[in-house]
C-alpha cells in the first residue's frame, strides 16, 4: 500500500495537481514535501532547495540507529530555512494505511526513534539546529521533533 500511494504522489505531482503539497527537486531524483515547517516561505529570502541526505543518515541508522530503523527509511530530505535554522523530511513505510496524525502508539513510538536518531546525527555530526518531520506516503506528518 506504501508504495502505491507514494507513485500516486509521484504522478500528482508530475501532473502539477498536487503543487501546494509537494515539490519536485530539480534532479527528479525525489519528491519532497514543501511544507510544513519551519521555513516561512513566505518570506522574501525563501527556504533554500532541498538536499537528500536518505545516504549519509541510513548509514548512520546502520551505525548507530534503532534496529531495523534503516529498512524502513524511505527518503530523507533537509533544506535551509532563513534565519540559520534547517528543515527536514523524512519518509517512512511505518504508516501503511496513511492514518497520520491518528496512528497506534507502537507506529508512533516507531516513527518517534526515527526522529530522535536523525536529530542525534545532525548533532553529533553537524552540531546545527532544525526540525524534522517523519512523513507517510500521502505527505502527512507521523511524528516531528526538533533538534
Amino acid at each position: 500500500m506504501p508504495g502505491i500511494a507514494l507513485a500516486c504522489l509521484l504522478l500528482l505531482t508530475a501532473c502539477g495537481e498536487n503543487s501546494d503539497h509537494a515539490t519536485a527537486p530539480t534532479d527528479n531524483t525525489s519528491v519532497v514535501p514543501a511544507g510544513p515547517g519551519t521555513c516561512d516561505e513566505s518570506k522574501p529570502a525563501g527556504a533554500g532547495a532541498w538536499k537528500p541526505v536518505l545516504t549519509e543518515f541510513r548509514s548512520y541508522l546502520e551505525a548507530s540507529g534503532p534496529p531495523d530503523a534503516k529498512d524502513h527509511v524511505k527518503d530523507a530530505n533537509l533544506r535551509d530555512c532563513p534565519g540559520g535554522d534547517r528543515e527536514a523530511n523524512v519518509l517512512t513505510d511505518y504508516d501503511p494505511h496513511l492514518e497520520a496524525p491518528h496512528v497506534d502508539a507502537e507506529t508512533k513510538n516507531r516513527a518517534d526513534r526515527v526522529a530522535q536518531a536523525f536529530t542525534e546525527w545532525r548533532d553529533q555530526k553537524f552540531h546545527d539546529e532544525g526540525w524534522v518531520y517523519v512523513i507517510n506516503g500521502a505527505v502527512e506528518t507521523v511524528t516531528k521533533r526538533a533538534w
